[in-house]
């Protein structure tokens, strides 16, 4: 069973379905899996899972329509119904599913499920104990040796890494999914991050004035924050400079005046 059937395996197994393997239909037909769930003693559900993935290219419409004749054959169908006659003890009706790296195929009566949602499944439950299945020791050794090491991570989605597992696209999608954890946003709060906040925001659309006012104003700042805002940033030697300028006009006090005016009526 080669390792895509193995963990599409394992995740079935752990979904509460037992199941039959690699089962020769004749013909040079194979049937990749049949999943048969029992829940209270009660058949729930039967599934003939077909699998297929590639890491190099999507799934395309010639191969989804090959899987399509091959679930409709008459051998295929006639040994399914076979060998759920054989372990349930009656014929009885049965899912088709198809588990691909492909994804928004309409494919009718068949079922389609992205194999990356259910590889993400398995290696997300996958604890520290001895798993004597290779694949899956060797997937449990990718998640705690590689994927919990930070520089292991970083370099895997480098740039300019030849072989690097992510585009400019999914880079910016995987900054923005993490960015929105809690956990992350808990880090970010950290005093001890705020050089590599300012170093970001000095390379975002953030270093443009206009922009970063009217988010101070529309999403960080508020109404009791304002004022001590001003303060302090008036209170920096070279922002005093610059609003002295601006607001020194004939006949007209600066902008410091008055905020130790109100400070004092206060």
């Amino acid at each position: 069973m080669n390792p895509e059937k193995e963990i599409v395996n394992l995740w079935l197994n752990k979904n509460g379905f037992f199941t039959i393997n690699d089962i020769n239909a004749g013909k040079n037909k194979v049937i990749d899996i049949i999943a048969v769930k029992h829940s209270e003693g009660k058949l729930e559900k039967i599934q003939h899972v077909e699998v297929s993935c590639s890491i190099s290219s999507g799934f395309a419409e010639k191969e989804l329509n090959e899987y399509a004749k091959k679930f409709q054959d008459k051998t295929v169908s006639k040994k399914v119904k076979q060998v759920i006659k054989e372990f349930v003890g009656k014929e009885e009706n049965y899912e088709k599913v198809l588990i691909t790296s492909g994804k928004g195929f309409n494919t009718g009566e068949i079922k389609t499920k992205n194999f990356d949602e259910i590889l993400f499944d398995v290696v997300d439950d996958l604890d520290k104990q001895n798993y004597r299945n290779t694949t899956i020791r060797t997937l449990q050794l990718v998640k705690y040796l590689v994927l919990s090491n930070p520089k292991s991570i970083a370099g895997l989605i480098e740039k300019d890494k030849e072989n690097k597992i992510m585009g400019h696209a999914t880079r910016e999608i995987f900054i923005k999914k993490l960015l929105k954890q809690d956990d992350i946003k808990r880090i970010l709060e950290k005093q001890s991050n705020e050089n590599e906040i300012i170093e970001i925001i000095k390379n975002s659309s953030l270093k443009n004035p206009e922009r970063l006012a009217k988010a101070l104003e529309n999403h960080i700042l508020t109404s009791k924050t304002r004022k001590r805002f001003l303060k302090s940033l008036f209170e920096q030697k070279e922002i005093s400079k610059a609003g002295k300028q601006l607001f020194m006009m004939k006949n007209q006090k600066p902008l410091q005046y008055y905020l130790r005016k109100r400070k004092t009526k206060a």
